[in-house]
């Protein structure tokens, strides 16, 4: 089947979103697609390689003839709806709510279109947009690599300091500006810890152990295996990868709650890992821990590792939207082959 990624507009870049929509790519090829990602912009992307799908710049809407066109953005959206039907079945895989990109009222009106086939990446997400819009939305996660991301540490010593993990980001959606509170009330308390974190700016601001400037896939495995409590703030996701990675390798999540957290899909509070309301919880909660030495965390880490892994990794997930496919070229044709019949009466 052929397969276009349409990331027109949207560009891609050294972000989680360009990774994950790239790591998709290549396994659907894997799995016997023909996959183009096409963009009016320059590939700035450089952490890895497409690998058989390939990469295609061209100015508006001169995609290659697919079965499935996909928009991967709000921003690609308007082109995938206005593209010729030999160009595939219409597509949108709606991977975050983006408010950043164009107006709350318009992006309803984008997903009230019934032109286009809605894929969400999490259920926190289909919840949050059918809330407002009665469309069908199928989610498809991406899933994760498990031969990259697995627990080395067996003899992590909940009793003692505690290494704190974070990522690091200036952008206000992922409120880092929680960490530098948590650490310094933690200070305040006496509860001993370590901070490491990575990102992919060159020049952090603040106090930490050790930073890694965006590590190869090797070296974050490491970090995540040398952190016991993974800390994530962020305010709007659609499914956030990082704390799956993390709890991949055995860390305990502290991750921010809200609906749009993107971590309701696998954190179930006190359970799987915890969600707290602000800043100051969190720091109760690892001053909590600390009391106690850390009874209690192995099993939270255990039950959220198994959680993550429940979910499927990549070839999974995306056999599971090549099957997706299937049924949408399938009842495409049929509609065609209808309309065909209505016009020969």
């Amino acid at each position: 089947m052929k397969v276009t990624f349409c990331c027109q507009t949207t560009g891609c870049g050294n972000n989680g979103g360009t990774a994950t929509l790239f790591h998709s790519a290549n396994i659907l090829n894997e799995l016997g697609h023909q996959v183009n990602v096409v963009s009016d912009k320059r590939n700035m992307f450089t952490w890895f390689k497409l690998k058989g799908a390939k990469f295609i710049k061209e100015e508006g809407m001169a995609y290659p003839d697919a079965d499935i066109l996909i928009a991967t953005g709000a921003g690609s959206v308007k082109n995938v709806l206005n593209a010729p039907v030999n160009k595939g079945v219409k597509f949108w895989w709606i991977r975050a709510h983006e408010t950043w990109i164009m107006d709350e009222a318009l992006l309803y009106s984008l997903y009230r279109k019934k032109e286009l086939k809605k894929l969400v990446n999490s259920r926190g997400l289909q919840k949050f947009i059918h809330k407002t819009v009665e469309e069908p939305l199928t989610v498809v996660r991406p899933g994760l690599d498990f031969d990259v991301f697995y627990q080395m540490r067996k003899d992590r010593s909940w009793d003692k300091t505690f290494v704190l993990g974070a990522l690091y980001s200036r952008k206000s959606a992922k409120r880092f500006k929680w960490i530098p509170y948590i650490c310094e009330r933690l200070k305040e308390l006496g509860v001993e810890y370590r901070l490491k974190l990575y990102g992919t700016r060159n020049d952090p601001v603040g106090e930490y152990d050790e930073y890694i400037c965006q590590p190869k896939p090797k070296e974050l495995r490491q970090l995540y295996n040398d952190v016991d409590l993974w800390i994530a703030p962020t305010k709007t996701e659609g499914l956030h990868i990082p704390p799956q990675e993390a709890m991949l390798c055995g860390c305990v999540v502290i991750g921010a709650s809200g609906e749009l957290n993107g971590m309701n899909d696998y954190i179930w509070n006190g359970e799987t890992g915890y969600l707290m309301n602000d800043a100051e919880g969190v720091v109760q909660l690892i001053s909590k821990f600390s009391k106690d030495k850390g009874n209690g965390l192995p099993e939270i880490s255990k039950a959220g590792m198994d959680k993550i892994i429940s979910m499927g990794d990549r070839r999974q997930n995306m056999s599971s939207l090549s099957r997706v496919f299937e049924v949408a070229v399938d009842q495409d044709g049929k509609i065609k082959r209808d309309r065909v019949r209505r016009r020969g009466r």
